[in-house]
């Protein structure tokens, strides 16, 4: 019998760029396929192409000083409460 890692992959539920550890069982002289995250599910969106675009931009905005701090949080919400006003 021949079986392709496409069926395989397909069985498992695997799409392409996912990660796969091969573990060789010793005593049966066989080879399993485990499939295995680099990082939890729940943060897939991290990963994401327009995600990693907003934390480039973030860092340069950070490092080119375009931000602002405040004293406490009723600083930070007054003014945003402002910003809201303004714009109604």
């Amino acid at each position: 019998m021949l079986i392709s890692i496409g069926q395989l992959a397909k069985k498992l539920g695997l799409k392409e760029g996912d990660y796969v550890r091969l573990e060789l069982e010793e005593n049966s002289n066989s080879l399993r396929l485990v499939p295995v995250d680099w990082h939890p599910r729940e943060q897939e969106y991290f990963w994401s192409g327009e995600w990693q675009e907003r934390m480039k931009n973030s860092l340069r905005d950070l490092a080119e000083g375009r931000v602002k701090t405040y004293s406490d949080v009723e600083e930070l919400l007054g003014e945003l409460e402002n910003a809201t006003d303004n714009k109604n």
